[in-house]
């Protein structure tokens, strides 16, 4: 299939799925700016990360890996028309972007498989858990890789081809380009976009090391594992989604890869600049199921502080669209 077509059919599909609301593209910009996050191009489209593939992302759900809307802030980016057209291209993209600190991921992983095999021992099977934007980011934060009022934590841009202004300099743009940067989303997006990128070459020979992790992720999340829900071979046990200790799922302001499930606490219901609770779920149309609740603005705005909060994004989209 050439890339006309697998670019033409990838765009088709996200036609028809349900677009963003005009609040959530406004989020985007507010948090992430008024440009294409991968080459910094004026205005940018408000782009899915997780593509909405109801199969695919229905079993991403059963398996606990996913569990926000997918047309919430959480799953969005700003990009520009050819930085959106070859992230969206399945069968061979040319842009994807992977999360700095993959072992983090690794290990948190791993540290959940050993939770839920505890629980499982006492006749619990817990759902699993995975890091959401805040976890991410504070520990990055502990690092001193960022600082506190980050966006988010830090993801490679990783350019697949060429199409960059193609024999326009005497540089590679797209190296210029691939520094780490922050980005506001929930990783498992990130890592749902990345997983498919493994069908194309491309990736292992652009970045090997991230290729292997990403690979040895997939392995953790797909391969058997008798402690999930959607594996579990003892009907009579009980399915809990809290953790052992009945609290809510965690949210750390200290977090280690070797021990993410015992840091402390990172209180607020803010992840990524937006309002989440753990506790409001709502009915997500794409997944056909209840996730949790995710708002570009909180249920209780009024209308004048959502004029206020988004009159600067807004003024600015304006003007560059009249450059």
């Amino acid at each position: 299939m050439s890339d006309a077509t697998s670019i033409g059919t990838s765009r088709a599909s996200s036609l028809k799925s349900s677009a963003f609301s005009e609040s959530t593209k406004l989020r985007v910009r507010q948090i992430d700016g008024d440009e294409c996050w991968a080459c910094g191009t004026e205005p940018p489209h408000i782009c899915h990360v997780a593509q909405e593939d109801r199969q695919q992302a229905s079993l991403w759900v059963e398996l606990g890996l996913i569990d926000f809307p997918l047309t919430s802030v959480l799953n969005a980016i700003p990009l520009c028309l050819s930085c959106h057209d070859q992230f969206d291209c399945l069968n061979d993209p040319g842009f994807v972007f992977i999360p700095k600190d993959l072992q983090f991921f690794i290990e948190y992983e791993l540290k959940d498989r050993e939770r839920r095999k505890i629980a499982a021992e006492k006749g619990v099977i817990l759902k699993r858990e995975t890091p959401t934007s805040e976890q991410y980011k504070m520990y990055q934060v502990s690092k001193g890789i960022i600082t506190v009022d980050a966006i988010g934590g830090q993801y490679l841009p990783v350019f697949l081809k060429s199409y960059l202004h193609r024999r326009r300099f005497d540089f590679n743009i797209a190296q210029v380009l691939s520094k780490p940067r922050e980005w506001h989303g929930a990783p498992l997006a990130c890592l749902r976009r990345c997983i498919q990128a493994l069908g194309s070459p491309r990736l292992g020979i652009v970045n090997r090391d991230s290729c292997l992790k990403l690979r040895q992720l997939y392995d953790l999340y797909f391969f058997d594992d008798e402690y999930s829900p959607s594996c579990n071979k003892l009907p009579d046990l009980a399915v809990r989604s809290e953790p052992i200790d009945g609290g809510q799922k965690r949210q750390f302001d200290d977090v280690t890869p070797g021990d993410p499930h015992s840091a402390k606490r990172h209180q607020g219901p803010r992840e990524g600049g937006n309002n989440s609770s753990q506790d409001t779920t709502t009915f997500c149309p794409n997944l056909l199921r209840e996730v949790r609740a995710v708002w570009s603005l909180g249920p209780d705005v009024s209308t004048e502080e959502a004029v206020r909060q988004f009159a600067p994004i807004v003024t600015q989209s304006l003007n560059s669209s009249h450059v």
